[in-house]
């Protein structure tokens, strides 16, 4: 993991995999959707939709996800916020009420922080491509992609910097270590190396992965919901459980380039349409199926791109 500079002299850290030949940047948002009305966030979802379909045109560009976590906050940035602004002649009520506050606010609210991934392959640069040159390319379209996510509902989209990355990292490996990390960050230079956020001790089991007194378990997408989603299906998934320390939902998107979209639309379309006749007897699966094809070939037809996608 290397720094690297925007088109806007803005920071960002890429994540280089040699294996592989990808580059991955990681963009840290401030998404809330809390007391919105439903026409903000039909717009939303309308937008985002449309930042999706942009990503086919992104040259080199393999995979995104979106990551929405959530724990238990450590209060610290709040104590910091107060403590750092309150007025030392203030009334004796007021500063009762402001320690009152830094104290139990905290205690059982959740830290929700979002992030979202952009994964790009060496190959589609050819000879040019190089750590160097793809940070290039990269950071001369990053500002257009962070600043297309505002309009999405995820807020102030920003690249992460190295530093961050390994915190982040750190704090992931080890839940504990979160309440340490921000207060090394009180007035101190703190910096936190990308070979220094790995596990110190790890172990692998047949269904759980254990790391520095941590258990992290996986439950991964089998099939896709069948009937309408609407924009709160997710809403349960990504609320703090008092069982589970850290919560992590992600969504994993691999866009199709328009050429490819067409083809396998029409195809679905095809083979919708031809169990839909096979059958003697019409099924609900295979109308719901042919209807739910037609609908996807109507909208790439008029400019929809085709994602697929995993949770």
């Amino acid at each position: 993991m290397r720094d690297f500079s925007d088109a806007y002299g803005a920071p960002f850290a890429l994540i280089s995999n040699p294996t592989t030949a990808q580059h991955s940047v990681v963009l840290s948002c401030s998404a809330d959707a809390s007391l919105v009305d439903p026409v903000q966030v039909d717009t939303w979802v309308a937008y985002w939709g449309q930042w999706l379909a942009g990503l086919a045109y992104e040259p080199g560009l393999v995979s995104a996800s979106v990551s929405i976590e959530s724990a238990p906050d450590t209060g610290e940035r709040l104590r910091k916020e107060v403590l750092g602004n309150i007025d030392p002649s203030a009334p004796d009520l007021a500063r009762a009420v402001l320690n009152q506050v830094m104290y139990d606010y905290p205690l059982g609210s959740a830290e929700i922080t979002s992030r979202v991934v952009l994964t790009y392959a060496e190959r589609e640069y050819g000879a040019r491509g190089g750590v160097a040159d793809m940070a290039a390319e990269i950071g001369t379209r990053l500002p257009g992609l962070a600043g297309g996510l505002g309009m999405t509902g995820a807020g102030p989209a920003e690249p992460m910097t190295a530093g961050e990355l390994a915190e982040m990292v750190r704090v992931v490996y080890d839940p504990e270590v979160g309440v340490l990390v921000d207060q090394a960050h009180d007035g101190a230079d703190f910096a936190l190396r990308w070979d220094e956020a790995g596990a110190i001790a790890a172990q692998e089991g047949w269904d759980h992965y254990r790391h520095d007194g941590a258990f992290s378990i996986t439950w991964s997408m089998t099939d896709a919901p069948r009937g309408k989603v609407f924009s709160t299906v997710l809403s349960r998934m990504v609320a703090l459980q008092p069982d589970i320390v850290r919560k992590r939902v992600t969504l994993l998107y691999r866009p199709h380039s328009p050429s490819e979209s067409a083809r396998l639309v029409e195809r679905d379309h095809k083979d919708a349409l031809f169990r839909a006749r096979q059958a003697r007897i019409a099924q609900a699966r295979d109308s719901v199926d042919l209807r739910a094809a037609d609908q996807s070939a109507r909208e790439e037809a008029t400019g929809a791109g085709l994602v697929r996608f995993c949770c």
